[in-house]
Order: structure tokens, then sequence, then C-alpha cells
């Protein structure tokens, strides 16, 4: 997660990404819910809780999703071996 204008990200860590009939919801790991419902016929385009506009952009080689809000940009990565503890040698 990054403020907006923030080149430094406020929190990192694992996340539920669901997407169905282009509804998205993201549930980050301090507990927060996004809920973001289609903007028309508008490509990646997105309204948020509060009916704000929110941006999708995917990212290079399909590695994951910006979502660009009001104040802040959610990136969504489907790789979540960053996050997972090394296994123990025996």
């Amino acid at each position: 997660m990054f403020p907006k204008g923030d080149d430094k990200a406020t929190s990192t860590g694992l996340c539920s990404f669901s997407q169905r009939q282009g509804f998205v919801s993201i549930q980050l790991n301090n507990g927060t819910r996004l809920e973001l419902s289609p903007n028309g016929t508008t490509p990646n385009a997105y309204l948020d809780q509060q009916g704000k506009p929110v941006r999708r952009e995917i990212l290079e080689a399909n590695r994951g999703q910006i979502y660009r809000l009001a104040n802040q940009s959610i990136f969504v990565f489907w790789d979540p071996a960053p996050y997972k503890s090394p296994s123990k040698a025996h």
C-alpha cells in the first residue's frame, strides 16, 4: 500500500483477492476490506464504497494489478513467495 504521491510502501503483506462479474474485493492483512464496483462500461474503472473513482492498471507480464484510489495505491501481486516463511532444513 502506497500513500498517494509517495514512493515508499506504508504496509506490505498477504491479502485475499476476488473478482466476480466485474466486482473486486481485496481483504488486507490489517483487516481493511475494499469493495470495488465497475464504473459503467469504461475498462479498468471502478468506484470504491464511497463512490470515488478507482483506476486499475495491469502490471507487466501479468504479475498483478495496481488499484489507484483517491488517497493511496494498492499493489496486488499474484506471487505470494516473498511473504511465505522459509522452510527449515532437517
